[in-house]
């Protein structure tokens, strides 16, 4: 009787092992297709992580720079500083508006840089200029006071309000002025309210300046 049950249980392990070998397959087939799934809903949150923290859109305050650069131009220095994440790439001579020390721009043809904050809203690598970075002037501020002096219609403000809020450039072409732009051609005197700096550093803000870089004009 031993040689029978010897048998049995044998052929019972050889079953056992069988079953095991067919069933192991599907485990680690199954493991691996979670693990998989797993991974791309990972990759999945990662990237929608990475979207949701990706800043769209030119813009000054509401929508700043990707990239972390900035402009701040002092009118008393008469310089501009170029940053990026708080770490200055440089400092440079700038040639501002011929009239900017009688305070800040009102109108068209006052020859005066405009104070406060905007964005690059065009860049131009045809410009007459050499390079040029358009900024957003008039802002909306520009426009509230510019409504309240009885300067510019409630259409042109409301035109300038909207551009501004999209991040996008705005009319150049009220009684406020425009076409306020960073460019080269530096020369000896001073400009109608541009910002006018040497072509070698132009060729570097070019290189960092993309649409929506904050700049703010300031004392």
């Amino acid at each position: 009787m031993r040689k029978p049950y010897k048998s049995l249980r044998a052929g019972l392990a050889v079953l056992s092992a069988a079953a095991f070998l067919a069933i192991l397959p599907a485990n680690v087939l199954a493991e691996e297709s979670l693990t998989g799934q797993a991974a791309q809903q990972t990759e999945a949150a990662q990237q929608n992580g990475a979207a949701q923290q990706t800043v769209t859109g030119p813009g000054a305050v509401t929508r700043p720079s990707t990239n972390g650069v900035s402009i701040y131009i002092s009118k008393k220095g008469n310089t501009l500083t170029l940053k990026q994440y708080a770490t200055e790439i440089g400092t440079w001579p700038a040639k501002l508006g011929r009239q900017s020390s009688s305070g800040d721009k009102v109108q068209e043809g006052d020859e005066i840089t405009p104070s406060g904050k905007f964005y690059v809203c065009t860049r131009n690598d045809k410009s007459l200029y050499y390079l040029a970075l358009g900024l957003s002037y008039p802002s909306e501020e520009d426009a509230q006071r510019g409504l309240a002096q009885g300067l510019i219609t409630q259409e042109q403000y409301d035109a300038i309000v909207k551009a501004n809020r999209n991040g996008e450039q705005p009319p150049w072409d009220t009684p406020l002025g425009g076409a306020i732009e960073i460019h080269g051609n530096q020369g000896d005197r001073g400009t109608a309210g541009c910002i006018a700096m040497t072509n070698d550093v132009m060729d570097i803000l070019w290189s960092y300046c993309n649409i929506g870089v904050p700049v703010t004009i300031g004392p």
